[in-house]
């Protein structure tokens, strides 16, 4: 396994759609910089202008790379799931193997497209907000520490994309199975459990859906944020989610 990730580390690092991917991260962080020295621009050096805001505002942001896991899951899985199938016939390799490299391989590059989310965003704020010199350390370390807790639900997402991957051959159906799941299910429960209907059923589902996770994390210090229970599902999703996709796809070895 651990050949079969460096192996295809590189190529998967190199390929096109993970430049997109990262052209992608650095110019979100342009924009948001953007944004808001514009804003201070025409309104002012009123509240919301700052460097310091952009690191608050990105800890609303922490749903966005989840909604975007299936893209890493697919950079990893590199062409379709006909290619991977042919390359684990010519190693060899079992289809466990496979699919779990692929899934270990997409949470390496997860953690590396991390690292350079992180650094983009200090240092492109840094660079646009040199001269009022508004970026402070303990909002940094408050950023970092959200960060970690979000890093769970992150691995979920891409534990639910590389499943939706190996289980449709057409990636399209993947990825519309994906944001069915990820952004059109829980959507529609957070809606049923709010005002004016707040079905009970509904209620008790949100509490375990991912996307209400991160609107709680950006205050863990809030005694009503449960961070041990966000960090346990994120977890959890990624194993079921695991364990789901490992089943029907090694579930083919019977169909021939």
């Amino acid at each position: 396994m651990g050949t079969v990730i460096s192996e295809e580390f590189s190529k998967a690092f190199k390929s096109k759609l993970s430049r997109i991917y990262m052209i992608g991260i650095v110019s979100l962080c342009i924009i948001a910089n953007i944004a808001v020295v514009g804003f201070r621009m025409i309104y002012g050096s009123n509240e919301g202008t700052f460097a310091y805001n952009i690191i608050e505002y990105a800890t609303w942001c922490f749903f966005l790379p989840y909604y975007t896991c299936i893209v890493i899951a697919d950079i990893g899985l590199g062409g379709t799931v006909a290619e991977a199938e042919q390359r684990r016939l010519d190693k060899g390799i079992s289809r466990t193997t496979l699919y779990l490299s692929k899934l270990l391989l997409s949470i390496l590059l997860a953690l590396v497209y991390l690292v350079i989310t992180s650094v983009s965003l200090l240092v492109i704020t840094g660079l646009f907000h040199f001269s009022d010199g508004t970026i402070r350390l303990g909002d940094i370390s408050d950023f970092f520490e959200k960060l970690l807790y979000a890093i769970p639900l992150w691995l979920a997402g891409i534990g639910i994309g590389n499943m939706f991957l190996f289980l449709f051959a057409d990636k399209r159906k993947a990825y519309l199975a994906f944001l069915g799941l990820t952004v059109v299910f829980e959507r529609a429960v957070m809606l049923l459990a709010a005002e004016p209907f707040q079905l009970a059923l509904f209620r008790s589902i949100r509490t375990i859906t991912v996307t209400q996770q991160f609107y709680l994390i950006p205050y863990p210090a809030d005694p009503a944020r449960n961070i041990p229970l966000t960090i346990f599902l994120g977890f959890l999703y990624l194993i079921l989610s695991t364990a789901i996709g490992l089943y029907f796809y090694r579930g083919k070895d019977q169909e021939g």
